[in-house]
């Protein structure tokens, strides 16, 4: 009996393409090894297997009785290895149930994640999407495995490893289309004699437009913080405060509350959209999928 201890398994691969091939030059080629070197590796399996495997009648080489029976067992034993170190790396999102978990705040899920959602219900109507919260230890989250992408700004996904930028969003102005104050064009007086509203998930901190005017020297007028942003058109619609807001959430929402759009007057840099993925999805054939249609969602 074969010790299998002791037998060297980098000779299986020889075993199977002369057993296959069922001559020395052939599994040579099969191999891509030299004839020299292949026979010695027939010489190696006759004496660990203690058969002469391939035997000479007349000009032609023939399998022993051993040999017949090992064939086709060896060959199935080199496709299970190759399928074992090579699995499947497809995703079917027809078929799929697979539980995507993203990290993502309120401007993300509105932004990105509800148009991505829109076209995975018609392509992949059996994949789920959790929304999770965006938290500052979402880089631990992400490490962990906990979250299959985390979808923000640029900035705050900086601690990630993993990211890639996707869009860049730039700020409006937005008032009721009725303000009985502000002009066609307002100046930044009359932008700051207005009461603002300004979103911020936690009290007493400010934006981009406060931080630009710092540097100018002025103030604003904070009269109403929101912690998302969703409320806020609504409250502006409804009062003759005004706001500093992403395009996007601007453009959606202008026709729904009678809103006008305006240049805000003080230069403002806006910020770029990104996506951040653990590194042990690398590779994952549904996480990758998944990057893939972000990547093909229209940024306009």
């Amino acid at each position: 009996m074969t010790n299998i201890r002791s037998f060297d398994l980098n000779l299986l691969r020889a075993l199977d393409a002369l057993l296959s091939e069922g001559q020395v030059s052939a599994a040579a080629r099969a191999l891509n090894l030299s004839q020299p070197a292949t026979s010695a590796a027939l010489s190696r399996l006759r004496e660990a297997l203690d058969d002469p495997l391939m035997v000479r009648n007349g000009r032609a080489m023939v399998l022993t009785r051993l040999a017949l029976d090992l064939r086709p067992r060896v060959h199935r034993l080199m496709e299970e290895i190759e399928e074992t170190l090579n699995p499947a790396r497809q995703f079917d999102p027809a078929r799929s149930e697979r539980r995507f978990r993203i990290a993502a705040n309120d401007y993300a899920a509105f932004a990105v994640l509800a148009p991505l959602i829109a076209g995975l219900r018609g392509g992949a109507p059996g994949v789920t999407v959790e929304i999770l919260p965006l938290e500052g230890d979402f880089a631990r989250h992400l490490s962990q495995g906990d979250h299959d992408l985390a979808i923000r700004d640029a900035w705050s996904l900086q601690a990630a490893r993993n990211s890639e930028t996707l869009f860049h969003e730039d700020y409006v102005a937005i008032a009721r289309r009725d303000h009985p104050r502000l002009s066609a064009t307002p100046t930044l007086d009359e932008f700051l004699v207005e009461g603002h509203v300004l979103i911020a998930p936690k009290a007493g901190t400010s934006g981009p437009v406060d931080t630009a005017l710092a540097r100018l020297g002025r103030v604003r007028q904070i009269a109403v913080t929101v912690p998302h942003f969703l409320a806020a058109p609504a409250i502006v619609a409804e009062t003759d405060l005004v706001m500093t807001i992403a395009r996007r959430v601007a453009r959606r929402f202008a026709g729904e509350y009678g809103l006008r759009l305006f240049t805000p007057p003080l230069a403002l840099t806006g910020f770029s959209v990104a996506m951040a993925w653990p590194a042990g999805t690398e590779g994952d054939p549904a996480v990758e999928w998944l990057k893939d249609q972000v990547r093909g969602l229209p940024f306009s």
